[in-house]
Order: C-alpha cells, then sequence, then structure tokens
C-alpha cells in the first residue's frame, strides 16, 4: 500500500479501504484535502485538521457545467462501521441525485424543519423564560410539552388553529375545571412569542380565538370556588402532614404562613434567615414580582428544626423524596378525586386529600390564612401584606413603612391560634 501523501499528491483516484482510511493525515501547509475513490466515482474522505469524513460531490439533474458541485457529508470512520458500509451509502446518495433528487437541500430542509419543531421552540421558549427568571417557567413548560408531546415533531408553521380549538373542547368537555382556559392562556403566550419574538410563524393560530362567556351557573360556581377550612379541618390536615415526610413539613409551612404551593415548593435554605427569624422570598422568586418577608413563629422554626438536607438538592428546604428536586405532581400528590382509591389494579397509598379526609385544595390554605388573621383582629392591610399583597397605588408609592413589628405579631397570632387548635381538636374558634 503506498504512503498516505502520495495516495493524495501522485494518484487523484485510490481505492480506499479501512487500513488506508485509518492511516491518512492531513498534509502539512494544507486545511482540506480530499482522497476519491477509485471503485466509487465521486465519492471520497475529505482530511481536515481535526476530522475525517466521508463525502459525495455532485451536481443536482439539469444543472449545467457552470454550476458549482454540492458536497453531502455522509458520515464520517467513527459513525460509519467500515469502508463498504460508506461505499453504499453513497451509492444510494447518487442513486437519488440520478432520480432527480438534491440530497444537500433535502437534508437541509429536514434540518430547517427540526430546528422550527414544536418540539424545538419549547426548548427555545424554556431558555427564554429561564433568561427572565419566570418564576412558574416550570410548570409553564410541563404542561405545554404534555399537552403538545403527539405534535412535538411537526413544523411550528404547519400548527392549526383547528387542532388548538379541538384539544382545548377536549379538556373543557373533560373537566369541570380550568384545565381548557389555563392551556389556551399558556399556549396563546408561547404562540406570541414565536410570532413576535422568535419571528418563526407569521401569525398566532391563537389570534382571534375568545373564551366562551360564562353561562350564570358557571358564574356562580366561579364565585364559590375555594374557601376558608374550619379550625377541625385545619387540625386534621395538620395532623395528617406529618413532620417526618417532606410533604408533610411543606404542608404545615403553608398552613403557617399562607404561602402559594410553589413557594413552598421551591423554597431555599438560603432564603430562610432563622437568626432574623424571617424568610425572604425574593422578587424573581413570587408570582406578584415583588419582595415578600415571611416572619418565623416558634411553630414555623419547629418545622423548619425537623427538615433533612437531601444530598441531591441540599439547596431545598422540601426536596422531593423521589428525586430531591423542587416537589411537583400536585394532582397526583393531592388526587382529589381518589383515582388511586377506585379498584384500580395499579393502587398505590392515597392521596393527602383522601388520608387527612378533608376536601380542599392547596390553595384553599392561603384563603385559611388570609381569613383566619381578619377573624383573629388583624388591620386588613396587614393581613394583606403578610399574604404578599400590594398596597393600594397611592399607599404604596408614599409609605415606607414594613410594618414588621405588625407582622410578626400576625404570624405570631395566627400560629398560637393553630396551636391552641391543634391541642383542643373539639372547640371550632371559627365556627
Amino acid at each position: 500500500m503506498c504512503c498516505p501523501r502520495s495516495i493524495m499528491t501522485k494518484s487523484p483516484r485510490v481505492r480506499l479501504t479501512d487500513a488506508n482510511i485509518k492511516a491518512a493525515e492531513l498534509p502539512p501547509g494544507r486545511k482540506e484535502a480530499v482522497i476519491w475513490d477509485a471503485e466509487v466515482r465521486n465519492f471520497g474522505l475529505r482530511l481536515r485538521e481535526n476530522s475525517k469524513t466521508y463525502i459525495v460531490m455532485y451536481r443536482p439533474q439539469g444543472a449545467g457545467r457552470g454550476t458549482n458541485s454540492k458536497r453531502l457529508k455522509i458520515g464520517s470512520p467513527a459513525t460509519v462501521p467500515n469502508v463498504k458500509e460508506a461505499r453504499n451509502l453513497a451509492r444510494a446518495a447518487l442513486g437519488r441525485v440520478a432520480a432527480g433528487g438534491d440530497p444537500a437541500a433535502e437534508r437541509r430542509a429536514t434540518q430547517q424543519r427540526a430546528t422550527k419543531s414544536v418540539g424545538a421552540m419549547l426548548e427555545r421558549y424554556d431558555a427564554h423564560l429561564a433568561r427572565r427568571q419566570y418564576v412558574t417557567r416550570t410548570d409553564v413548560l410541563s404542561l405545554l410539552q404534555r399537552r403538545l408531546e403527539h405534535l412535538k415533531h411537526r413544523d411550528i408553521s404547519e400548527l392549526r388553529g383547528s387542532d388548538i380549538a379541538q384539544m382545548i373542547e377536549r379538556l373543557d368537555a373533560a373537566d369541570t375545571g380550568s384545565k381548557g382556559s389555563t392551556f389556551r392562556s399558556r399556549l396563546n403566550a408561547f404562540l406570541n412569542w414565536c410570532t413576535f419574538d422568535a419571528r418563526v410563524i407569521d401569525a398566532n393560530p391563537l389570534a382571534g380565538y375568545r373564551r366562551r362567556r360564562d353561562t350564570r351557573a358557571e358564574r356562580v360556581a366561579r364565585t364559590t370556588r375555594g374557601r376558608a377550612l374550619s379550625d377541625a379541618e385545619v387540625v386534621a390536615i395538620w395532623s395528617a402532614a406529618t413532620p417526618d415526610t417532606a410533604f408533610g413539613r411543606m404542608m404545615r409551612f403553608l398552613i403557617l404562613t399562607g404561602c402559594r404551593r410553589n413557594e413552598g415548593a421551591r423554597l431555599m435554605w438560603e432564603m430562610v434567615d432563622r437568626k432574623q427569624a424571617c424568610v425572604k422570598l425574593p422578587a424573581t422568586f413570587t408570582k406578584q414580582a415583588r419582595g415578600h418577608t415571611v416572619y418565623i413563629a416558634p411553630a414555623l422554626e419547629g418545622v423548619f428544626a425537623s427538615c433533612a438536607v437531601d444530598a441531591r438538592g441540599p439547596q431545598w428546604v422540601f426536596p422531593s423524596p423521589r428525586t430531591g428536586q423542587p416537589m411537583s405532581g400536585w394532582s397526583k400528590i393531592m388526587d382529589r378525586n381518589n383515582l388511586r382509591g377506585q379498584g384500580s389494579s395499579t393502587q398505590g397509598k392515597l392521596g393527602f386529600v383522601a388520608s387527612c379526609g378533608v376536601d380542599f385544595s392547596l390553595h384553599d390554605l392561603r384563603r385559611t390564612f388570609r381569613t383566619g388573621l381578619s377573624r383573629l383582629g388583624i388591620d386588613r392591610e396587614i393581613a394583606e401584606l403578610a399574604l404578599g399583597h400590594a398596597r393600594e397605588d397611592l399607599e404604596a408609592r408614599y409609605n415606607r413603612d414594613g410594618c414588621e413589628e405588625a407582622l410578626r405579631n400576625a404570624f405570631a397570632a395566627w400560629a398560637g391560634h393553630l396551636e391552641s387548635a391543634v391541642g383542643a381538636k373539639e372547640h371550632d374558634v371559627f365556627g
């Protein structure tokens, strides 16, 4: 066998073998060289400083000699088992050319479609929300990826309003809650981003889609949705939320603070200042995009003291026991419809709603906290600030008093009330 240098300098076409491909080197002073195969015309091995690739050179059918030849990469010695298989790939590509095809253009079109697929655009949207430090980014992407799973390989420009309308209609038909409207809202934001920021579609397929007007019955149901729990119910939930589990500790945190579920699930130790007896939630963390301080009463200090650090996610206060990362999958954890207790062959342990015996949502704990503060005589403004709500416009503009003492007293009063209720279950103060 002749040496690799003689292959390139003296013979323009050499029968490629696995041995001479392995030995081939780029000549000194060259940035690129090609060893053309003697067996299959226009098939060769391209050498660059740090790579070797099999290529095919061709002109599309009908193109004149004045048209530049195209080069199509068909693999490398690292990805193609041997030169025999590379020749077969080359013959297949040249066969498509002979039949009137253009393999390079076809590959480029396929790659462009892949970069504009629904799945690829969701990945870009995820990165966009991460750059903006969007608080509920994980929940938004989880919902969109789950609902659009069957469309993830479709070009985003091929997504039709009729496709979306059918999905929303199915969600509305299967659920009396807000699944359809929540999906529509989050999908609309994503498609607006695809239209005006990413510029991959000319118009949002949801443009002009309006949520239907609620009937009187639906308006009544919406106004009565959610409730403040009685003391007996709160005690039952507190007792079921045992402090030997991360979920139990987080539930007690939500009961004591009125925080939202994601604020509890994503709470980090760096936000907890046990010396100053406060939890400082940054503006980038809360739904209202304002910093919010929660003051630690003795009962909440007891919750923090019982927390164990998970090595898989030591920064989280209430990590998931399954992953060590923030908790999610609330519908399965709560299991309000008792799906796991209806004779399924895959029954697991009861959802939390069934185990505590109280039909409630996690947001009801926030309503209970706010209602409880009012019933304990806490001033309206202090109660609203304890929830993290904003002051009214003029008040917010001119009043810089943080009301720390009053807020500490409010959290302490609520914690003390809960401790009394837990110690005297038969007495319902709110009753």
